[in-house]
């Protein structure tokens, strides 16, 4: 049974990308199934006039961006991503968060981390074990120890899911490695799931 969505009304892609298999390249071939957007102006999905209000103290800070970002939908569909096997797909997705915090920021250093995760999983569907390793490595170091946070330092994440998914990429061997051409393959057992 597939788990729940957090963003239903956005359609998850017809495949998920990795680099050597079969399917198309989404944004630089044009049969790839995000071409037609890489060329649009995105919105960005925070705006720096949002970003301006939030207060100036780190904690009250990552707690008020945590609470706006609660029910954003571009946040919510890259979870979904991530947590339905698209793995490259939501390495994408936060990206944009990642820019829009301002890349060197403690908000976008933790958007980061995701995104390494996200890239871990591709490298254990590319079946390269020191692509699984470095990635994972960055991720934990970028994340902190999300044990030790509140959900507002973890931007609305459950800490103990973040902990899971960081553990098990940890724990991957090569013997347990799926690289299926499929078009897609969740490589993990857990989610990320929203906090609450």
């Amino acid at each position: 049974m597939p788990e729940p969505r957090y963003a239903p009304d956005i359609s998850l892609p017809p495949y998920s990308y990795v680099s050597g298999h079969e399917l198309p390249h989404p944004v630089n071939d044009p049969q790839g199934h995000l071409y037609d957007q890489a060329n649009q102006a995105h919105e960005l999905p925070i705006t720096p006039s949002q970003l301006a209000a939030l207060p100036s103290d780190p904690v009250s800070r990552r707690r008020a961006l945590a609470a706006l970002i609660a029910d954003n939908s571009q946040w919510l569909y890259a979870l979904d991503l991530f947590n339905s096997g698209f793995y490259w797909e939501s390495h994408e997705a936060w990206e944009a968060f990642w820019h829009a915090f301002g890349r060197t920021t403690p908000e976008a250093q933790f958007v980061q981390g995701l995104i390494h995760l996200a890239a871990a999983c591709v490298k254990v569907r590319e079946g390269k074990p020191t692509g699984v390793s470095r990635h994972t490595k960055r991720a934990r170091e970028l994340l902190g120890d999300p044990e030790t946070m509140n959900p507002g330092g973890t931007l609305n994440l459950a800490p103990e899911s973040l902990a899971a998914v960081v553990a098990e990429l940890e724990t991957y061997t090569p013997a347990c490695w799926h690289t299926s051409q499929t078009p897609v393959v969740r490589v993990l057992a857990g989610n990320l799931q929203l906090a609450g």
